[in-house]
């Protein structure tokens, strides 16, 4: 549910992947969304800093994409290679989340590029509970506010942005969660599992 519900926020920022886009994954990790944004007919190019995630990458043979690893804050891309450039539950975990989104930036086509960002909220619940468990992997992120997010963004362009992932953590409320989306988005609530947003250059 939760991952239909990130899906769909970002496919309403994301342009049409006519013949030849490019899309560059950051931090794509085992290729989950880098398999979701081939399906859609981009060109993709996946890099992670871990050099197990992108084995397990390119193990799935991905249609459509090449998986290399690279720092998501000195990417061995030339300037203004690719359409758009895409970082999914990335800067919460980044040294120095404004290079890694200069970067991006610097990589996408000057005027048509385009950034799209997913991030976790902090003000979620949801988040806040994973950040409280020990030894995970979220207890050493850091997660941004709706309004972190909007300002951390907008020193690169116009911002769009979306919150969802209004998502009971209760198994067996799982079932509301279309109702408690719709009542999240109607009251505009800020207080959505995750942020999707739209960096227009």
């Amino acid at each position: 549910m939760y991952d239909r519900l990130e899906k769909r926020a970002m496919d309403r920022f994301l342009p049409d992947a006519g013949k030849g886009k490019t899309l560059l994954d950051i931090g794509c990790g085992t290729g989950h969304w880098s398999a979701y944004f081939a399906r859609k007919g981009f060109d993709v190019a996946g890099v992670d800093i871990s050099e197990q995630m992108i084995e397990v990458a390119r193990a799935k043979g991905i249609c459509g994409s090449r998986f290399q690893v690279a720092d998501a804050q000195n990417l061995p891309f030339a300037d203004n290679q690719f359409d758009v450039a895409v970082a999914v539950t990335v800067i919460e975990f980044a040294a120095h989340p404004t290079r890694l989104l200069a970067e991006m930036a610097r990589c996408v086509k000057k005027r048509t590029g385009t950034l799209v960002i997913g991030a976790l909220n902090a003000l979620s619940p949801y988040n806040q509970a994973r950040r409280a468990q020990h030894g995970n992997v979220y207890a050493s992120a850091h997660f941004f506010s709706p309004q972190e997010t909007q300002d951390l963004l907008s020193q690169f362009g116009q911002v769009d942005m979306r919150i969802v992932g209004f998502v009971s953590g209760k198994d067996r409320l799982l079932p509301l969660s279309p109702l408690l989306e719709r009542f999240g988005r109607l009251l505009d609530s800020q207080r959505g599992a995750f942020i999707a947003a739209r960096v227009k250059l």
